[in-house]
């Protein structure tokens, strides 16, 4: 196994994988703090695949909650919908964003309320079979 630790803008992102083919590297990773009452929660983070290959997620979980799910919003006529993605292709040596008002990853049927002293560890899934874990903070909806 590899594992490796990054830090970014003070904040600890550590992966580990199940081996190094399918290793991304993950900057300004977060979980956006609910409002109360509010059982779901986003995520958004940059991903960079450095890979010479294509890199294609086939899922997600995290254990904080029951469900994960990848998803993207758009505009549909004079409506905005999200829409469940199957998968996420990080093309060779490319970065793809996670944000607001696009794509994300939705955190359903928490285990327990997040709080701003939460951690959240998510692990992505490979369509090679490999699997890589990240840790992220929860923070404020106005960050």
């Amino acid at each position: 196994m590899n594992y490796y630790s990054r830090v970014i803008a003070g904040v600890c992102f550590c992966g580990l994988a199940s081996h190094s083919a399918a290793q991304v590297l993950v900057e300004n990773a977060w979980v956006q703090l609910a409002p109360p009452a509010i059982n779901v929660n986003a995520v958004y983070m940059q991903i960079h695949n450095p890979q010479l290959r294509l890199q294609t997620i086939v899922s997600v979980s995290a254990d904080c909650c029951a469900k994960a799910m990848l998803h993207n919003t758009r505009k549909l006529g004079d409506k905005v919908v999200m829409e469940h993605l199957d998968y996420l292709e990080l093309p060779a040596q490319a970065n793809v964003q996670l944000a607001p008002g696009g794509m994300h990853i939705m955190l359903m049927e928490p285990d327990a309320e997040l709080t701003l002293e939460s951690k959240v560890k998510l692990t992505f899934s490979y369509s090679d079979g490999s699997t890589q874990e990240f840790g992220l903070d929860v923070k404020n909806n106005d960050l």
